[in-house]
C-alpha cells in the first residue's frame, strides 16, 4: 500500500541555508509542520533546543522535555519538536528561568537571552488589513496571528507591541520618517537605524526605506525592514555585538 503523508524530517544538507545548523556531522534533523511560519523563516523548536542552544543532547532527551509541557512559545505550552519558531518568537524554559527571543543577524536567525519583564512582550509586524463580515477591520501579523482592528489605525509594515499570551496590544509603531527600524536580512541583518524616508512603490518598484545605519546609509525593500519604536527599541531585537 502506498505511504500517505509527507516526510517529518529532512536531510541537514538540505535545510535551508539560514539555518545555523552543523551539517556533515549527522544526517537528519527536524522538518518544521506547518504553523505560523515558513520554513525557511522559522526553526523546528527541537533544532532551536537542542542544536543551537544545548538544552538537551539527544533527540530522547528533548521529546521527554516537550511531552512533559516544560517548553513555552509565546507564553504557551508547545509539545511538538517540529513546531516552526520565527523572528521574535519567544521560547520559555521556567524549570531553567530560561527565555530566549529569535533576532535576525547576518548568519540567520539566532536565540538571544531576554530578561523574565520582556518574555511576555512581543513585536509583531501587520502583513494583511482586511474587511470581514460586517464591515470590521482584521489584522494579520507576520507571525500567523490575527485579530479585530477596533481601536487601530495601522498599515501593512507597521507593528504592534503585544502583551502575551493574551494578545493585548500595547503600543503601535509606524513605519514612518524618524521611527526606529531593523535590517532583517544580508549582511547588515540585525542593525537598528533610524529612518530618513519611505518611498512609495510603483507598478515596477515596490516600497523603498532610505535608513540610517551604523554602517552608513542604506535604501532597502520595506519588507526586509522592521519598525521597532521611536526613542529606543521596544524590546531586545538584535545580537549584541
Amino acid at each position: 500500500m502506498a505511504k500517505k503523508g509527507g516526510r517529518n524530517r529532512m536531510k541537514r544538507l538540505s535545510a535551508p541555508k539560514l539555518w545555523d545548523l552543523e551539517r556533515k556531522k549527522k544526517r537528519f534533523t527536524f522538518k518544521p509542520t506547518p504553523g505560523p511560519h515558513s520554513i525557511a523563516r522559522s526553526y523546528p523548536l527541537g533544532v532551536l533546543l537542542r542544536d543551537l542552544v544545548g538544552m538537551v543532547k539527544t533527540a530522547g532527551e528533548l521529546r521527554y522535555a516537550v511531552n512533559a509541557g516544560k517548553v513555552l512559545v509565546d507564553g504557551r505550552v508547545r509539545r511538538t519538536p517540529s513546531f516552526p519558531v520565527g523572528l521574535f518568537d519567544v521560547v520559555t524554559i521556567p524549570s531553567e528561568n530560561l527565555s530566549l527571543r529569535l533576532v535576525p543577524s547576518p548568519r540567520g536567525l539566532l536565540p538571544s537571552k531576554i530578561g523574565k519583564d520582556e518574555a511576555e512582550k512581543k513585536l509583531c509586524a501587520v502583513s494583511s488589513k482586511v474587511i470581514v463580515r460586517g464591515g470590521r477591520l482584521r489584522y494579520g501579523f507576520h507571525d500567523g496571528r490575527s485579530m479585530a482592528g477596533d481601536g487601530l489605525d495601522l498599515k501593512p509594515g507597521d507593528a504592534v507591541l503585544m502583551q502575551l499570551p493574551e494578545q493585548r496590544v500595547l503600543s503601535e509603531v509606524r513605519l514612518a520618517k524618524d521611527s526606529l527600524a531593523l535590517v532583517l536580512s544580508g549582511e547588515r541583518a540585525g542593525e537598528v537605524g533610524r529612518v530618513l524616508e519611505v518611498k512609495k512603490g510603483t507598478i515596477t518598484r515596490e516600497r523603498m526605506v532610505k535608513i540610517s545605519l551604523p554602517s552608513g546609509e542604506a535604501e532597502i525593500p520595506s519588507r526586509l525592514v522592521f519598525p521597532v519604536g521611536i526613542d529606543k527599541p521596544a524590546i531586545t531585537v538584535s545580537i549584541s555585538r
